[in-house]
């Protein structure tokens, strides 16, 4: 397991990675004193796990959080701070664990046997990884056709038919030429079945078919929207997290 540190205190990520380093199988990639620093270098690293604090100067722990939630790849969130009035708060942004300062050998242990039993990983040979990303990358049989759902009926879609889909209030709404649906799933698994069909996530709240992308429109602050290709040329926003996986879809 791949565990990263972000904390302004350096005596905190001391005490933290000889922690760490003292669990078989656990292996400190790296460390970040301030949240700017962690994103970019969890972004390269790919941790499993991230302990961070959560009052740090710039971006905070929760601030980095949510952005992290916006990632492709999402490392379990553990946070490690000296203030137990941030919990709520904490697992509100999908908090895996939640540890106290001053440290304990024995409670950093739980946290990532905890977290090991949640990955449950299983080495893969090279052969197999290589096997496992090309049968990922092809269309599934189960995802030819997506269940959507217009009140009681149930309308069988092809993939290349939606448009983009979008998060509201919990519920999964998908838009197509003929209008819109209500979908009887997560955005994790919408995002599994339809990778193959060239839908990518842009956000933590919607998920979109290129096929369908009329404009791309730079925003503010590094981000973009997407004009859709529907009647009203809907706008969909590209988070900064995600803006270079569109760059490489597009070229730009």
């Amino acid at each position: 397991m791949k565990a990263f540190i972000i904390d302004d205190e350096s005596p905190a990520r001391r005490e933290l990675r000889y922690l760490l380093g003292r669990i078989d199988g656990v292996e400190v990639v790296g460390e970040a004193s301030t949240g700017v620093a962690g994103l970019k270098e969890v972004r390269n690293l790919k941790p499993d796990v991230v302990f961070l604090d959560i009052q740090m100067p710039g971006l905070d722990g929760l601030e980095v959080s949510r952005i992290l939630l916006e990632s492709p790849h999402k490392p379990l969130l553990i946070f490690a701070t000296a203030f137990q009035e941030y919990a709520v708060e904490a697992f509100e942004v999908e908090a895996f664990d939640y540890i106290l300062k001053p440290f304990s050998a024995e409670r950093v242990r739980k946290s990532i046997a905890k977290a090991k039993d949640f990955l449950g990983r299983i080495p893969l040979k090279a052969a197999d990884l290589l096997k496992t990303q090309e049968e990922e990358r092809k269309p599934s049989e189960t995802a030819k056709r997506i269940p959507l759902f217009k009140g009681e009926k149930i309308i069988p879609t092809a993939p290349e038919k939606i448009l983009f889909i979008g998060c509201q209030g919990g519920e999964l709404f998908v838009y197509t030429h003929d209008g819109k649906y209500k979908a009887k799933s997560v955005m994790h698994e919408m995002e599994q079945k339809l990778s193959p069909f060239g839908f990518i996530r842009t956000h933590r709240s919607f998920l979109v078919n290129i096929n369908h992308v009329l404009e791309v429109i730079p925003w503010f602050n590094g981000s973009y929207k997407l004009a859709m290709d529907d009647k009203e040329k809907t706008e969909v926003l590209v988070s900064r997290y995600n803006v270079k996986d569109l760059k490489q879809y597009f070229d730009l």
